[in-house]
C-alpha cells in the first residue's frame, strides 16, 4: 500500500448522512475497502480505537462510491458542512495567539500539511484579492469530484468559522468539468459566489482585506465544539482522549498538558478522570502511538523517519526504542516482514 493516511476523524458524521439517504454505511465501507472496525468506531466510539488512521485514497473512494450508489452527488459538500472544528482543537493555543485571519490560516495550513501527507495549500496575497489554492500529490485523486468538493468545502467551513458567513468569497475554481447548468447553480449557492470549472488549479479567491480580520470567532467555535464533545466525555473519555492524542501528535503537542488544554481540562482533572477509568495518560499515549505506528508501517508511502516525526518522536532512534519496548521487535523488522508478504 502506498497511499498516505488521514485521521479517521475526517469520517465523523458520514454514517448519519448515508442513513438519511436510505443507504447502508457498512456496505459502503466494505465496497471502499475500509476495515469494518472503522465503521463501528465511527458510530459507537468504542473504548479502544484501533483505526485512528485511514488511507486517504480509500476515504475519497468511499465518497465517490456513495455519490454513485445513492445518487448523492453532494455527499462531500454535505460531510464538510456538518463537521465541526474539533479537528483544530490541538491548535487552540496557537490560534489564540494569532492577531488576524492570515496568521491563523498559516498555522492551520502548516498543521494540515503534516496531518494530510501529500496535501498542500498555497496562499497568494495580492493588493486587493488573495487566492488560496489546493494541491494533492496523487494524480489518481486530484481530478475526482468528491476530492475537489471536500477540499473546497472544508476550507470554506474554516473560513466561515473565522469570519462568519457575512464575508462572501469572490470566486471558486474547480479543475474538473461540470456541464449541468443546474449543478453549477447549486455550487454557486453553496459557496456564495460565482463558480468556474475546467481550470488549471483548484482555488478560491477572497478580498485581501479579510485576511486582516481578527480570528476570535474561530476560537469561540472551537471552544463550543470542545464543550459539546465533553458532554459525552465521561462515557467515551478513553476514546475521546485517544482521538485527541492522535490529532495532536503531528503538531508536536502531545504532552498531557497540551491534550488536557485542548479538551478544556486541567492536567490534574484529566489525570483523575483517566484514573477513574483504570488507565493513565502515558498508557494511552503509548497505545495510540503503537496503533498508529502499525498502520503507518503498512504503507510504503512513509519512511521510518517520517513515521517517527508523525508520532512526535525527536528522531528515528527514539521511535525504534519505544516501539521495541512496547512490542519486543524493532519497526524496521516489522516493515521488512510486511514487505516480504506483499
Amino acid at each position: 500500500m502506498s497511499s498516505p493516511y488521514i485521521n479517521s476523524s475526517f469520517l465523523t458524521g458520514f454514517s448519519q448522512l448515508v442513513i438519511s439517504k436510505g443507504g447502508n454505511p457498512a456496505a459502503l465501507y466494505e465496497l471502499a475497502g475500509l476495515d469494518q472496525e472503522v465503521f463501528i468506531e465511527e458510530n459507537l466510539l468504542s473504548r479502544e480505537i484501533k483505526n485512528l488512521l485511514i488511507p486517504f485514497d480509500k476515504f475519497i473512494d468511499l465518497l465517490e462510491i456513495t455519490s454513485h450508489k445513492l445518487n448523492y452527488p453532494d455527499v462531500a459538500l454535505a460531510l464538510a458542512h456538518q463537521q465541526n472544528m474539533m479537528i483544530l482543537a490541538p491548535l487552540r493555543s496557537k490560534l489564540s495567539a494569532c492577531e488576524n485571519v492570515l496568521q491563523a490560516l498559516l498555522v492551520i495550513v502548516k498543521y494540515l500539511k503534516i496531518l494530510v501527507s501529500g496535501y498542500q495549500v498555497d496562499i497568494n496575497i495580492g493588493k486587493e484579492l488573495s487566492k488560496i489554492s489546493f494541491h494533492i500529490e496523487s494524480q489518481k485523486i486530484t481530478n475526482l469530484v468528491q476530492y475537489q468538493d471536500y477540499a473546497m468545502a472544508s476550507a470554506v467551513s474554516i473560513l466561515h468559522g473565522m469570519l462568519g458567513r457575512s464575508y462572501p468569497l469572490r470566486s471558486c475554481y474547480f479543475k474538473r468539468d461540470e456541464k449541468s447548468a443546474e449543478r453549477i447553480a447549486e455550487y454557486s449557492r453553496y459557496f456564495g459566489c460565482p463558480v468556474a470549472f475546467n481550470n488549471q488549479e483548484l482555488a478560491m479567491v477572497a478580498e485581501s482585506s479579510l485576511l486582516e480580520k481578527e480570528v476570535k470567532p474561530l476560537i469561540n467555535e472551537i471552544n463550543t465544539d470542545v464543550c459539546l464533545a465533553l458532554s459525552s466525555a465521561n462515557t467515551y473519555l478513553v476514546a475521546n482522549v485517544s482521538r485527541m492524542i492522535s490529532l495532536s501528535l503531528p503538531n508536536g503537542s502531545s504532552s498531557i498538558v497540551d491534550v488536557a488544554a485542548a479538551m478544556n481540562y486541567s492536567q490534574r482533572t484529566l489525570q483523575r478522570k483517566l484514573s477513574d477509568k483504570n488507565t493513565s495518560y502515558s498508557a494511552l499515549l503509548d497505545s495510540v502511538r503503537f496503533n498508529m505506528a502499525n498502520q503507518y508501517l503498512k504503507s510504503t508511502y512513509y519512511r521510518l523517519t517520517d513515521i517517527a516525526l508523525l508520532l512526535g518522536y525527536s528522531n528515528l532512534s527514539s521511535f525504534s526504542r519505544a516501539y521495541f519496548r512496547y512490542a519486543g521487535i524493532y519497526p524496521m523488522e516489522v516493515r521488512k516482514r510486511i514487505n516480504y508478504t506483499l
